[in-house]
């Protein structure tokens, strides 16, 4: 008689179980920060697009200007960057310099490494959007 009282127990003691599960895995799902992948401007111009297509229905006329407005905009931007990339090197190695002087001889080496390793991934990404740049060049023409 002690078993067959027990069988509802141990069920209800699963189901709890199971259902504390799926309410933590979609609590999980909804509310864990999302990580943010950057996009390709390629891609970020592609969905800009569409979404211009979807959400204010512009015209194949409308696209074509938009695409002209596009492509100044983003010339005018690398002008500007072009422009001011001196003056952020500078405020660039202003940092590093009075970082440096805030750490011990002993940090110093792996500091030096760290800066060394943003700056190669800062010049590969500089390659990358050069060539989807050419590549998108390229294909324009």
């Amino acid at each position: 008689m002690t078993k067959r009282n027990n069988l509802p127990a141990v069920l209800l003691a699963f189901l709890l179980f199971g259902l504390g599960a799926a309410v933590g895995a979609l609590a999980h799902r909804y509310y864990s920060p999302t990580v943010v992948v950057a996009s390709s401007p390629e891609t970020f111009r592609r969905s800009y697009i569409n979404e211009m297509r979807a959400k204010v229905a512009i015209t194949p006329e409308q696209e074509a200007r938009l695409q002209t407005i596009l492509d100044g905009t983003k010339a005018e931007i690398k002008a500007v960057r072009e422009r001011n990339h001196p003056e952020m090197m500078r405020i660039k190695q202003e940092q590093v310099t009075r970082v440096k002087a805030i750490l011990t001889p002993a940090q110093l080496p792996a500091y030096e490494q760290l800066v060394a390793e943003r700056e190669r991934r800062s010049r590969e990404q500089e390659e990358r959007d050069r060539r989807e740049e050419a590549g998108h060049n390229r294909r324009v023409q």
